[in-house]
């Protein structure tokens, strides 16, 4: 009696190691970096809802060759330290074969050495420019979803800055490798075109108070001023500060301004603002209006730009899948992804291109120029 039944244990045991193969089998794991809190949580909340929404509807749908989406969110907290703890647990405890994020470039950038070591691919929502130098060890294993801030920076002084009349320019930018580089990308092209930079002021992304900074520029009096920076509530502490001390001349800002928490923190204070980016809410196109029905669908409010970038990297992740053989790596995800190009398949204004010479992914044909008028986004011809 106890041989047999010590063979039912190990019969037992056989069967639940083979279905919770097969169940394994049958799930994909990707991760999901995101600031959920801190102040690029206006970012990281809508990044993490609609990848979930359009990974909810896959599933849906039959999943991807059968296998169902299984994602993992983990939040950076906004803190590249952080960031980099989220991908060593992903990826060593939860065995994630991808990861999405993080929202933030300096966390893109900390995690990376971690997913270059474990061979895990990353879809990075990020423009900041050093992550996807070439230089990085890391570059064959991240792949950007948004539009790059060199980019982003060179539409900004075609369109906003190198204008009649315009001879000095004044930057605000964050204290971080996002705000860090665009700044002295915004430099270097400057002295391409003999714009004296009259002043370059930097804050820390928790700052709530910048009428010290605002004061700087006015005083250094600007033809324009380039503000850069992602997070919303820096964005709009700053447009408060510049109109109560006086600042007269243009603003021009970057994309990551382009969503619903910036115009409502800003207030009237951002009324004039203009914004290089990607989408608008207050005045989508097709394939946006598309991307607002499948929110809607899924129980949320559209907010702005972030939920361009976050579906990017998901469509993008869920199509390199579709073209892996056997069971998906994260190698053969990597290897899968430097063949998505000229791909419609996303909600941008423009085409999705990798390859195994470029991961960068976003181009022009996605830039728009927003400017706030009347508490809303009115896109602008150029």
């Amino acid at each position: 009696m106890t041989f047999k039944f010590g063979k039912l244990l190990a019969g037992i045991a056989a069967f639940g190691l083979l279905a919770g193969g097969a169940m394994a089998q049958n799930k994909i794991k990707i991760g999901g970096i995101y600031s959920l809190s801190g102040p690029a949580a206006p970012f990281g909340v809508p990044e993490r809802d609609i990848v979930e929404i359009l990974a909810n509807k896959v599933n849906k749908e039959g999943g991807i060759k059968g296998a169902q989406i299984d994602l993992i969110f983990c939040d950076d907290q906004t803190n590249p330290t952080e960031a980099a703890r989220c991908a060593t647990k992903l990826i060593r405890q939860d065995g994630v074969v991808a990861i999405l994020g993080s929202t933030i470039g300096t966390g893109t950038l900390a995690l990376m050495p971690i997913a270059m070591a474990n061979k895990v691919p990353v879809l990075a929502p990020v423009g900041t420019i050093p992550v996807t130098s070439k230089e990085n060890n890391f570059w064959p294993w991240v792949f950007r979803t948004a539009p790059t801030d060199t980019l982003i920076i060179g539409a900004i002084m075609e369109r906003g800055v190198f204008k009649p009349g315009h001879k000095r320019i004044a930057i605000m930018y964050q204290e971080d490798a996002y705000g860090e580089a665009g700044m002295k990308q915004a430099t270097a092209l400057s002295k391409d075109r003999n714009i004296e930079i009259v002043s370059a002021v930097a804050a820390p992304l928790n700052a709530i108070d910048l009428t010290a900074a605002a004061t700087n520029i006015r005083n250094s009096n600007p033809d324009v001023v380039l503000l850069k920076t992602s997070a919303p509530a820096l964005g709009a502490a700053f447009m408060r500060a510049a109109r109560q001390v006086g600042i007269k001349a243009p603003i021009i800002g970057t994309g990551s301004l382009n969503q619903r928490p910036f115009l409502d923190a800003a207030g009237p204070a951002g009324e004039g603002i203009q914004i290089v980016s990607i989408g608008n809410w207050d005045d989508p196109s097709e394939k946006q209006k598309e991307l607002g029905k499948v929110i809607v669908d899924g129980g949320k409010t559209p907010k702005g730009y972030a939920e361009l970038i976050g579906s990017t990297g998901f469509l993008a992740a869920a199509e390199a899948l579709r073209r892996v053989d056997g069971t998906p790596t994260g190698p053969k995800i990597r290897d899968a992804l430097e063949t998505i190009c000229k791909f419609p398949g996303t909600y941008l204004d423009g085409d999705l291109c990798y390859s195994k010479d470029q991961h960068e992914g976003v181009f022009e044909d996605t830039l728009i120029t927003v400017e706030i008028r009347g508490g809303k986004f009115v896109t602008i011809k150029n």
